[in-house]
């Protein structure tokens, strides 16, 4: 066989663990935070920092327009 015989066993991994690889790494590990805005209940898919503000989607939609103007 010589030489590359399996080579296409790794064929499309990209590997970098960027965004938007499209491999699906199974159900995200979801935490709930009281949003730093309007006090209502969220799941964001990320823990949160200690001091610092987590805001639900439509607060945070509402934070990242009004920071696009400044």
């Amino acid at each position: 066989m010589g030489f590359g015989g399996d080579r296409g066993s790794d064929r499309g991994f990209r590997g970098g663990g960027g965004r938007g690889g499209g491999f699906s790494q199974g159900p995200r590990e979801m935490h709930t935070v009281t949003c730093s805005s309007c006090g209502q209940e969220a799941q964001v898919p990320f823990k949160p920092a200690e001091g610092r503000p987590v805001y639900c989607k439509d607060c945070y939609r509402k934070q990242k327009d009004s920071q696009q103007f400044n």
